[in-house]
């Protein structure tokens, strides 16, 4: 935003929000002009949604997104999230998965409560034949009964939640509502080569923490952690395309999107984001979560009557997802140790480039790299750090790993000479001294054999 002509004893023409780090706080007729005129942009959540909610929710979600239906615009990246991770038990199995878990929490708390009132008997040296231990036998009998009614509701809950077809696509109900909801109105993906260029200045913008996207970088692979950037980029396109305000509606509550509420204060869009999208295509940013996207179309849409509780459903179903975020569970001498052993089973050049990098302080350099794999000098480095993902992905199917550990080599573009050539490689920061105490005799940093082979699941000889 430019200045107006000024003069001697005249002000500039900026006002109190010409501020990149101003917010004005959205008003109504903010929401009735967006559901009206705008483009309102689902995020993946939105949609996988539907599958972890209960039928009334997910009744009232479609009644929302079909109302405003010719506003709707899907980014490609959303579609290929969502196809990635329907299948997970976690989304089309939600209800029981999570009936399961809370059972076998209950069956751990009364193994718990048994083993603890066990060890009090014994260190009391009560008798078998005093009255207390009868009393006490009674008690754990009450709890287990209690127990197994519990686990019986829990069960049944789950049963009456249950989404039934979705094991084939025909049959799906989401499926069969979302087909015609969003036919025409998905983004097209990103060409090859901008698809790389975004990867790659995904992972730069992440090392700054430049939103949207850099919390991802610490527990993702780069293609993965990279997401909400395509998805931006692929947004930031449309929006200059049609030029007209953006609503992102999306359950994403980590920081790389939102300023948090702070006491009375609500959360908003990220600075950087509101500036971002006003200076590629003029227009405004407006995010709402699926929550606040209910509680907004049942005040300003006619014909809608959603009930309050659905948008419970979605708060809670948030909240869940920012507890799983927070939390950090990590590498562990144990997990660390047995991912490098099996690195150097099935790609041993890369688990030395991990170990040299922990032993230089977390980074090892481009010449280091060749040195230590033997790579001819003509041999380039486009999907090296795809070993590591595949090494991840095989010991969390083992369940060896619990998946939140954070991605274990990351690239550092942008050389003097070749930007997107990588510089070399960054191990986190928490597998530093873990790697120290594991290998710290210096095993892994000898020469391997020149030629050593490629790993052959496509990581190609190609330059980044």
């Amino acid at each position: 935003m430019g200045y107006t002509d000024t003069s001697a004893g005249q002000s500039s023409g900026r006002g109190i929000f010409d501020c990149d780090g101003a917010h004005r706080t959205p008003l109504k007729a903010d929401y009735e002009r967006l559901f009206q005129a705008g483009m309102v942009v689902l995020d993946t959540n939105v949609l996988l949604n539907l599958y972890r909610s209960n039928a009334r929710t997910r009744q009232d979600t479609l009644a929302v997104l079909s109302k405003l239906r010719d506003r709707l615009w899907v980014p490609h990246q959303v579609l290929t999230e969502f196809w990635r991770n329907r299948e997970q038990k976690s989304i089309r199995h939600h209800h029981s998965t999570r009936a399961k878990e809370t059972s076998l929490a209950l069956d751990k708390a009364r193994r718990s409560a048994h083993d603890a009132v066990d060890r009090w008997m014994k260190d009391v040296r009560l008798k078998q034949e005093e009255r207390v231990t009868e009393r006490i036998a009674e008690g754990l009998k009450a709890l287990s009964e209690a127990m197994d009614g519990l686990r019986e509701l829990i069960d049944e809950q789950a049963r009456r939640d249950v989404l039934e077809g979705t094991e084939e696509t025909h049959s799906d109900p989401v499926l069969t509502e979302l087909e015609p909801l969003l036919q025409g109105r998905i983004g097209e993906p990103l060409p090859e080569d901008e698809y790389d260029r975004a990867v790659q200045t995904a992972q730069k913008r992440a090392d700054e923490e430049i939103p949207p996207g850099f919390e991802d970088f610490k527990n993702k692979p780069p293609e993965r952690a990279a997401g909400d950037y395509l998805l931006w980029v692929q947004l930031l396109k449309e929006a200059q395309s049609r030029k007209t305000d953006v609503l992102l509606v999306t359950g994403d509550v980590k920081k790389d999107w939102w300023h948090p509420r702070d006491g009375d204060v609500p959360a908003r869009p990220r600075a950087e984001l509101l500036v971002e999208l006003r200076e590629h295509a003029d227009v405004r940013l407006f995010m709402l979560t699926p929550a606040e996207l209910l509680t907004w179309a049942e005040e300003l849409l006619d014909g809608l009557d959603v009930d309050m509780d659905s948008v419970g459903d979605l708060e809670q179903l948030r909240e869940a997802d920012r507890g799983d975020t927070a939390v950090e569970t990590g590498w562990t001498r144990q997990s660390l140790g047995t991912f490098v052993e099996h690195l150097r089973v099935r790609y041993p050049a890369w688990a030395k480039v991990v170990i040299a990098a922990a032993m230089n302080g977390g980074f090892v350099d481009r010449a280091t790299v060749y040195d230590l794999a033997g790579f001819p000098d003509d041999r380039q480095l486009k999907g090296f750090t795809r070993p590591i993902s595949t090494v991840a992905r095989e010991l969390e199917d083992q369940g060896l790993l619990s998946g939140e550990e954070s991605f274990l080599l990351h690239t550092i573009y942008g050389s003097a000479t070749e930007p997107s050539w990588a510089t070399g490689f960054r191990i986190p920061d928490e597998a530093v001294p873990l790697l120290v105490e594991i290998f710290g005799d210096g095993t892994g940093r000898s020469q391997p054999s020149r030629g050593e082979s490629d790993p052959g699941d496509g990581a190609n000889p190609q330059e980044a």
